[in-house]
């Protein structure tokens, strides 16, 4: 057997090898930057993301000791789901861009058309059944960077309340602003660190129009942890109305809280066991609403500075707690029952004020509103939260700087929630740092998974 082709032919084979070998040494930085680069372009693909919301809220309110002054007596019975779809950019491995659109479909249960009408045209609309859910639509844009050990977040849009992390004062925002009001429409800037965290959102509630009320509020939270079982924090928000064309207004409306909070109840083996307290300080003026001296001359606008404090005691144990709110000071409202116009019965309630009308005490002396709620939490994770409360509301009763006869005990409410949340669900470690769907999670009171207002 002749075997020189035989060696001929390997050493060619060697030969070649250790050609294509050297080549692809001498070509090694090409190498490495086609592959980094091919990494970038697979980064930088557009990546499909969908996230659902699930919100079940119900109500009982009865107010009848107090003649309904306060609140009404009515029931909310309010699912909400909130199915989305995201559009991820990843620009690099600490900078990321989200297109999100998703919609509210919200039944108030029981609020069905009814099959004839006899008084009410509104009962009897088809926009009532089942298949005419949908009430909004929200769309975002959201850019997402670390920043040192935090990260920066901010949001433009149609944008879910849930998005929003703070712990906001009753004072502020009432309970009832989620059956309502789901989205706010602006602009949302956070950042969150180890032992930090703050946002300010800026919402345009309402372009002046000839019937449509102007308003503008722009409102903001932040919270210090120093150590695990203490923090500094505040609440603010700033409210400016201009009314409609047809009733024209211009009111301004601040309001300033800062606190201290202490939770001991890690410490003796417990869930909770926290007291949260701090003043809460007012700017309002009315410009429609001149001052005037001693003398009965008109002296133009004159602001008002009411003020108190507000104290949160809270104590959670397997599952079950008390939570205890108690304000006292002045009408933290001044012009709750002010009207656009005289020839219109709409009020600055709901538009400048939007807050609990508890804070509006209705005495023109200094007094006391209690707020005493007992509560079960069965489920609190990222994902999921329910609570089931009874509520009593008491405020200072009946005697000098008041001009009616209730209280102290002035009515009660009996509440139920459920909160879901699918993003969470799949990833069930990831924090609101690192999330940019919407998020469920809050850190504000005992809550479960929730938007900025309390179970």
């Amino acid at each position: 057997m002749n075997k020189k082709p035989i060696i001929l032919s390997v050493t060619a084979l060697l030969v070649a090898a250790s050609v294509t070998s050297a080549q692809s040494l001498l070509d090694l930085p090409g190498l490495l930057g086609r592959q980094q680069q091919d990494r970038r372009v697979q980064e930088n693909a557009v990546k499909v993301e969908y996230d659902i919301d699930f919100q079940y809220f119900f109500d009982l309110r009865s107010f009848g000791a107090s003649e309904e002054l306060f609140m009404a007596t009515e029931t909310f019975n309010v699912a909400r789901f909130s199915p989305s779809a995201v559009l991820r950019f990843d620009q690099d491995a600490r900078t990321t861009h989200r297109l999100a659109l998703g919609i509210d479909l919200t039944k108030n249960l029981g609020a069905n058309p009814t099959a004839v009408e006899v008084y009410s045209e509104a009962e009897h609309q088809s926009k009532l059944s089942n298949f005419d859910l949908m009430k909004d639509i929200f769309f975002y844009y959201n850019y997402k960077k670390s920043v040192g050990d935090g990260i920066l977040d901010f949001y433009a849009g149609i944008l879910p309340r849930t998005i929003l992390d703070g712990d906001y004062t009753r004072a502020i925002f009432a309970d009832d602003i989620r059956y309502y009001d789901p989205n706010l429409e602006g602009v949302t800037f956070k950042y969150s660190a180890p032992r930090f965290k703050a946002e300010v959102t800026a919402d345009i509630a309402g372009v002046r129009g000839v019937d449509r009320v102007g308003c503008e509020m722009v409102f903001t939270s932040g919270i210090y942890n120093p150590v695990d079982w203490a923090s500094l924090g505040w609440s603010a928000a700033y409210t400016h109305s201009n009314g409609s064309l047809l009733a024209s207004a211009d009111v301004d409306f601040a309001l300033v809280n800062p606190y201290a909070k202490v939770d001991f109840g890690s410490k003796l083996g417990m869930q909770e066991l926290s007291v949260k307290a701090g003043p809460i300080a007012t700017y309002q003026l009315d410009y429609k609403m001149p001052a005037y001296d001693e003398s009965g001359e008109e002296v133009g606008e004159s602001p008002h500075f009411p003020m108190g404090a507000e104290v949160i005691f809270n104590v959670r144990h397997w599952g079950f707690g008390l939570e205890n709110t108690y304000y006292f000071g002045a009408n933290l409202n001044t012009y709750m029952s002010s009207v656009y116009s005289d020839s219109s019965a709409a009020t600055y309630a709901g538009t400048v004020y939007k807050g609990e009308d508890f804070y509006f005490t209705r005495r023109s002396v200094p007094a006391w509103y209690d707020r005493l709620e007992l509560y079960w939490q069965p489920l609190k994770s990222e994902f999921i939260g329910t609570r089931f409360s009874a509520i009593g509301h008491f405020i200072t009763p009946a005697g000098r700087g008041t001009e009616d006869q209730i209280g102290p005990f002035i009515g009660s409410q009996v509440k139920a929630t459920v909160l879901f949340n699918l993003d969470a669900f799949r990833h069930p470690h990831k924090s609101s740092a690192s999330s940019g769907s919407r998020r469920s999670g809050s850190t504000q009171r005992s809550e479960p998974a929730g938007p900025i207002l309390s179970l």
